[in-house]
């Protein structure tokens, strides 16, 4: 997964690797990982689009994994994410 673009604080400020930031969002760490999420998807994701719109769910989708790296970034110093 690092090589791949996994979040690794050292590379994104270290190194100047900000692409990490937007990368890691659509990793995953397995078959299941990515077969639990593409099922949440399928049921909530139908659900919240319904209700609130395309438009907001898309920029919606984007922030929130970016704001949830970020956050993560700042709490832990010695972290890497997928």
């Amino acid at each position: 997964l690092q090589k791949m673009g996994a979040l690794d604080v050292n590379r994104v400020v270290h190194r100047h690797q900000g692409w990490r930031l937007i990368t890691c969002m659509w990793l995953h760490g397995g078959v299941f990982h990515l077969l639990a999420n593409m099922l949440g998807i399928l049921f909530i994701g139908i659900r919240l689009e319904q209700e609130f719109g395309f438009a907001i769910l898309v920029p919606a989708t984007i922030i929130d994994p970016l704001s949830a790296d970020l956050s993560n970034g700042f709490l832990t110093q010695s972290w890497v994410t997928c």
